[in-house]
C-alpha cells in the first residue's frame, strides 16, 4: 500500500544498505531545512548589495543537489511530470521575472535561487525514505534534533536560546525562543511539531509521539507566542473535528476561516468599512502595531504594484533606513525586518500577480490536493498532518511574515506540507517504494 512518493525498485542485493541509508540522508535533509546552518543567532543587521551568507550558500547549495540527486535516481519520470505542475512552474517563474525589477536584482536573484533551492531539497523527503516506517523515522529524528537542541539551549546556552532584558525588545525578556531567532519564529515551528507528534501518535508511536507533542507544547506555552497558543488547539480541532464529516467540509472550514482571517487583518488597511467593523468589534486595536506598518508598507509599495521591489530589497535596506516615520506611528519601519505579514511581503517582493499566483500554489492547489488525496490509513493521516500544518501557517502568516523565505523554518514547514500534499493525491498504481 503506497503512502507517499512511488519510484523506481531498486536491486535486491541493493535494499539492505540503501533503507538505512536513504532513512539517513532524509532525516538529515529535514534536520537542516528546520534548524538551519545558523541556529541561535539572534542577531539581525541592515543588509546592503552585497550582503550574503558564505554558510547558508554553501548549505542550501548542497541540499539542492541532494533533492535533485534524489529525484533523478529514485522519483519516477511519471512522477516529475506530476510534480511540474503549471502553477509550480509559473510561481517558479514569476519569482525570478520579479526579481529583474528589483533596484538589486543580484540580492533578488540571490535570495530566490536559495528559496528554491530549499524547496527543492524538501520535495526530496518524500522521495528518499524507502517505506513509511523509514519516512516515519527520519520525521521523528528531525523534530528531536530541533526540540534537544532548543532545549539544550535553554540550559547551557540561555543567553542565546531565551530573550533577555538588554535586547532591542525587552518586553519579551525570559521568553524562550531555543534555536532559531525569535520567540514569534519559535512558537509556529514548535506548534508543527506538535501535529508532528499527533501524527506519530496515531501511527502507533505512543511513546516517541507523545512525547513529542507534549515538549513541543510545553515550548509554545513557554515563548509566550499568543497567536500561537490561539491557534494551536483551534487549528487541531478544525482539522481532525472536520475530518469526520468529509473532506470537502474541512476545506470549506479552513477556507472559511482564512477569509475571515484575512478580512480582520491586512483587509482592515484596504477597506475602510473592514476596518471600521474591526475597530467596533475590538476598540483601538492596532494588531500590535501592525496595521500602521502596513500602512507604511502600501503607501512605499507606490509604484510598483506590478512587479513589486525584489526579495530581500526592502525592509533592513537603505530604502527604508531613509525613510521618514510617519507621524504618530507605534513602530518605526527602519528597525523592522519584516512586515509581519507574510502576504504583504508577498506583494512588496513581487506585487500583486505574485500574491496571486503565491496564493494558487500555497492556498488553491494544497486543498484541491488533500480532496483528492488517496484514501488508505497512512495517507489518510498524513494528509491530516500536512492540512493541520498547512491551515497553522496560513493562518499565521497573516501576522508574521516568512512565505518563501528559504531560511525560514516556518515556510520549510508550510511547503513541506504543499508538496507532501501533493505527493499524496491519487494517481496510477506504479511501483512504489513507500509501504505499510
Amino acid at each position: 500500500m503506497t503512502t507517499l512518493a512511488p519510484e523506481r525498485r531498486l536491486a535486491p542485493h541493493a535494499v539492505d544498505l540503501a533503507v538505512p541509508l536513504r532513512t539517513a540522508i532524509a532525516a538529515l535533509v529535514l534536520s537542516c531545512l528546520l534548524v538551519s546552518f545558523q541556529p541561535f543567532v539572534v542577531t539581525f543587521e541592515a543588509k546592503t548589495p552585497d550582503a550574503g551568507s558564505p554558510v547558508n550558500q554553501l548549505g542550501y547549495g548542497l541540499l539542492m543537489l541532494a533533492g535533485i540527486l534524489s529525484h533523478l535516481t529514485l522519483t519516477p519520470p511519471a512522477l516529475l511530470r506530476r510534480m511540474a505542475h503549471p502553477v509550480w512552474l509559473l510561481m517558479g517563474f514569476w519569482l525570478v521575472f520579479a526579481s529583474f525589477h528589483s533596484p538589486w536584482p543580484d540580492v533578488s536573484l540571490r535570495a530566490v535561487a536559495f528559496t528554491l533551492a530549499a524547496m527543492i531539497a524538501a520535495t526530496a523527503v518524500f522521495v528518499l525514505p524507502p517505506d513509511a516506517g523509514a519516512f516515519r523515522v527520519a520525521l521523528a529524528t528531525a523534530v528531536l534534533a530541533v526540540l534537544g537542541l532548543s532545549y539544550a539551549g535553554i540550559v547551557l546556552l540561555p543567553s542565546a536560546a531565551i530573550h533577555q532584558a538588554g535586547e532591542l525588545e525587552s518586553i519579551h525578556a525570559g521568553l524562550w525562543r531555543g534555536i532559531y531567532s525569535h520567540k514569534n519564529v519559535a512558537g509556529p515551528v514548535m506548534a508543527c511539531l506538535c501535529y508532528a507528534g499527533f501524527y506519530l501518535f496515531r501511527c502507533g508511536w505512543r511513546g516517541i509521539g507523545g512525547a513529542i507533542a507534549l515538549l513541543s507544547a510545553f515550548f509554545v506555552l513557554e515563548t509566550g507566542s499568543k497567536t500561537t497558543l490561539a491557534l494551536l488547539p483551534a487549528v487541531a480541532l478544525l482539522v481532525l473535528g472536520a475530518r469526520r464529516m468529509g473532506r470537502v467540509p474541512a476545506v470549506l472550514l479552513l477556507a472559511l476561516a482564512l477569509s475571515a482571517m484575512a478580512a480582520f487583518t491586512l483587509g482592515t488597511v484596504l477597506s475602510p468599512a473592514l476596518y471600521a467593523v474591526q475597530q467596533w468589534v475590538l476598540p483601538g486595536t492596532t494588531l500590535t502595531g501592525r496595521l500602521d506598518l502596513w500602512r507604511f508598507a502600501l503607501q512605499a509599495l507606490a509604484g510598483h504594484e506590478w512587479l513589486g521591489m525584489g526579495f530581500d530589497s526592502f525592509w533592513t535596506t537603505p530604502a527604508v533606513a531613509a525613510a521618514e516615520v510617519p507621524l504618530g506611528s507605534s513602530w518605526d519601519p527602519r528597525g523592522i525586518v519584516n512586515a509581519h505579514s507574510g502576504y504583504l511581503d508577498l506583494v512588496i517582493a513581487m506585487g500583486w500577480p505574485g500574491l496571486v499566483f503565491g496564493l494558487l500554489l500555497i492556498v488553491a492547489l494544497p486543498l484541491r490536493d488533500f480532496t483528492r488525496a488517496r484514501a488508505d490509513d497512512e495517507a489518510r493521516r498524513l494528509a491530516d498532518l500536512f492540512l493541520m500544518v498547512l491551515a497553522f501557517t496560513l493562518l499565521n502568516a497573516f501576522v508574521e511574515s516568512f512565505l518563501f523565505a528559504r531560511n525560514a523554518p516556518v515556510w520549510m514547514l508550510l511547503w513541506l506540507s504543499v508538496a507532501g500534499l501533493r505527493f499524496l493525491t491519487r494517481q496510477p498504481q506504479v511501483e512504489s517504494s513507500i509501504r505499510t
